[in-house]
């Protein structure tokens, strides 16, 4: 039903405006207030409005409408009316709505929720015959008469409201509801048994023993037969009194279920749901995205989804089935769109080193910080904590990963980077030490080709007048004259790119006015235990201007600076070579020595 989804903005500043081709599953990802669920309510507006909506995402919608005789069916499959009178230009329909669609409604939603209505048969397929390049009247129509009866929007509250008791109603007459619309679906049932067995074991049934409602019932086994299930005998009724009510089991089956069952419940092809990890665990959320994405392909669907869980996107990833990953945020009043590849992310995921650092968390933040050790991350995350406590310029939603060693640390940099993330590397001092690993890092970085030399040849210079006691200790502060220029002007130039090592040389040379001895996790016990963890004791460790604040504050305005370079392949003149440091060359800010650095070294 839909050919292309146009949104207002791209990846950034200047960038085209992103338009995809919406395919079985879209999932937007992104951070906090980045517009994830806006994007759905404004796709949902499109469709209720006919365009006729102010959107702040969504540009337009491009429609790919199946063939006359297809629409003409689908309008009929909604009809109220007999058979006999379907048979005239207007063919009055029902809307199917769940319980939810009414609690869900806005508080700028003044007429109530349209139950039924009449299509004028021929002027929808005359509108539908312009769908390429629809009129305003004909969009309005299309959207009205067509795609709002097969759009459903499903978020935690109406996914909850799906597997509460509803009317029967008269089952010789069309459905007014999703669970009387499955009583009379045995295929789709059958489905959804297979499904929640498969999730908990259990057997999703539609009891209609009570007469006048029909309500879910999760069983040991599946019913022998439809008679078993459908019927008020004394047979049915044992049945059902030995499944348990849904409505007595907890939020995480309720949710699952409801949301499965309102997908299967009708032939709906533009399915819109808000958060669907909502009340569920990460292995159930990862078969609902797996689940979830194969449904919308068997149906020809679009279904999208936004969502916090990397466990959905990674289910999404796994269904077999090709996906839509969209990463949407906004800094600084500065949106942006970015379409990432998911076939990178599914290559990622099945490196087993690479799905233990968390990677895939770190689009629903604002950015990340890649360290080599555990212990690099747990302190500098800590560090950071610190100065957000203290508004000392920290990196506000950030993530710290674990990338277990250096060379795996720009395996992680450049793919996030790529998917618009800006993920920064902190190492230590002795990366310097090894040709290989430097240039890999370079490239990883999208620090452009034409520096790699100079830059290897400063790299090498400085390595010669380095020794293993000066990576371990003191770093570059150990260095004077032309050595020492050499080494700011070199880290400086890598802090511009997102790499930022450690200028005084590894993890346990920060803070040594703590006087901790150790290595590792030794060292992180000990010096967390002297940095104070009571805000308000005088012993307590706060932020200073400088030390290893300087140098997170350096990260996190890297991180913030929506200009920052590194995110991409830079075209930089040929012409355009670092020229050798001279006496009045300025030390950068990102490496300029500190007093406990100067103590450090000098001790």
């Amino acid at each position: 039903m839909l050919r292309t989804v146009a949104l207002r903005f791209g990846a950034g500043e200047g960038d085209e405006p992103l338009r995809f081709s919406p395919g079985p599953m879209t999932v937007f990802v992104g951070p906090n207030n980045s517009g994830k669920s806006l994007a759905l309510r404004e796709i949902e507006d499109f469709i209720e409005t006919g365009g006729d909506s102010l959107r702040y995402i969504v540009k337009r919608l491009e429609l790919l409408l199946p063939p006359a005789a297809q629409i003409e069916e689908m309008v009929v499959s909604r009809a109220t009316g007999e058979d006999e009178e379907l048979l005239g230009d207007v063919v009055r329909v029902m809307r199917l709505r769940s319980p939810g669609g009414y609690s869900r409604r806005r508080a700028t939603d003044t007429a109530e929720p349209v139950v039924e209505q009449e299509v004028d048969l021929p002027a929808l397929l005359a509108a539908a015959a312009h769908a390429g390049h629809p009129s305003e009247e004909e969009l309005e129509r299309i959207c009205r008469d067509l795609l709002g009866l097969f759009t459903l929007r499903l978020d935690g509250q109406t996914r909850l409201a799906l597997t509460q008791m509803q009317p029967a109603g008269d089952l010789e007459s069309h459905p007014t509801n999703h669970l009387g619309a499955l009583f009379r679906d045995d295929e789709a049932r059958a489905r959804i048994r297979e499904i929640t067995a498969d999730a908990f074991g259990l057997y999703f049934v539609i009891d209609p023993t009570e007469g006048t409602h029909f309500r879910v019932r999760m069983a040991e086994r599946a019913p022998m037969d439809d008679d078993e299930e459908q019927s008020i005998s004394d047979r049915s009724r044992a049945f059902h009194g030995r499944a348990t009510d849904i409505d007595h089991m907890s939020d995480g089956i309720r949710a699952f279920t409801g949301l499965t069952a309102a997908v299967l419940s009708a032939d709906y092809r533009i399915m819109l749901v808000d958060e669907p990890e909502a009340f569920l665990h990460p292995p159930l959320i990862r078969k609902l995205g797996k689940r979830l994405t194969q449904l919308a392909a068997e149906r020809g669907a679009n279904l999208l989804a936004a969502t916090h869980s990397p466990d959905f996107v990674m289910g999404c990833i796994t269904s077999g089935h090709a996906i839509n990953i969209v990463r949407l945020t906004y800094r600084k009043g500065i949106p942006g769109a970015r379409l990432l590849p998911a076939g990178k992310l599914e290559t990622m995921m099945r490196d087993p080193l690479l799905r233990s650092t968390g990677v895939l968390g770190a689009l629903f933040h604002e950015g990340a910080v890649v360290c080599e050790a555990d212990a690099d991350r747990v302190f500098y995350a800590e560090v950071n904590e610190r100065l957000l406590a203290h508004r000392a310029g920290g990196a506000d939603g950030v993530v710290f990963l674990n990338a277990q060693n250096k060379q795996t640390v720009r395996r992680i940099i450049r793919p996030l980077r790529e998917m618009g993330l800006p993920a920064a590397a902190v190492l230590d001092l002795d990366l310097l030490k090894g040709r290989e690993d430097f240039r890999d890092l370079l490239q990883s970085a999208f620090v452009p080709e034409v520096f790699w030399e100079p830059w290897e040849e400063q790299r090498r210079r400085l390595h010669q007048q380095m020794n293993t006691a000066d990576y371990k200790d003191g770093g570059i502060y150990r260095l004077g004259g032309e050595p020492r220029e050499l080494a700011d002007q070199l880290l400086a130039l890598l802090a511009e790119y997102g790499v930022f090592l450690v200028p005084n040389g590894e993890l346990e040379c920060w803070l040594p006015e703590l006087e901790v001895g150790g290595h590792g996790p030794e060292w992180l016990t000990q010096v967390f235990t002297k940095m104070g963890t009571d805000p308000s004791d005088a012993a307590y460790k706060k932020p200073t201007q400088s030390g290893v604040w300087r140098f997170i504050q350096n990260v996190a305005r890297w991180i913030a600076d929506p200009w920052r370079k590194g995110m991409r392949a830079e075209s930089v003149p040929l012409d355009h070579r670092l020229a050798p440091p001279g006496p009045d060359d300025k030390v950068a800010d990102a490496v300029q020595p500190e007093p406990e650095e100067r103590q450090a070294a000098v001790a």
